[in-house]
């Protein structure tokens, strides 16, 4: 059965804001002793990565946006931006959305 475009519509508010989530919730999640936080930590900086990475091969957005080598970890990645989020404590009330690329972009700055 398919849903009304209307219906549809008015379910995205709820489903919109359900995933964001601040750079302190990241920063607990990617130190937690949890598996469960860590793992949603990884998988969240990954989901970021993976989407700028394929907006880029698209043209959607300069190939210059983020530069993360082919051998680097999602532990790298996730090293990466909890180090950044350590040390910019006034920065993590922010969107985790946009942290994520600004800390991975200090972490792998892209060459000339």
């Amino acid at each position: 059965m398919r849903l009304p475009l209307a219906a549809l519509l008015a379910l995205m508010p709820f489903a919109v804001n359900a995933g964001f989530d601040s750079g302190n919730r990241l920063y607990e999640d990617c130190g937690s002793e949890n598996y469960f936080n860590r793992g949603y930590c990884g998988g969240y900086i990954t989901g970021i990565v993976d989407t700028i990475e394929a907006m880029q091969q698209n043209g959607q957005l300069p190939k210059n946006t983020l530069c993360i080598p082919d051998n680097v970890t999602k532990g790298q990645l996730a090293d990466a931006v909890k180090m950044y989020l350590g040390s910019n404590p006034s920065r993590r009330h922010l969107d985790a959305g946009s942290l994520v690329p600004e800390a991975l972009k200090r972490s792998f700055p892209c060459g000339g």
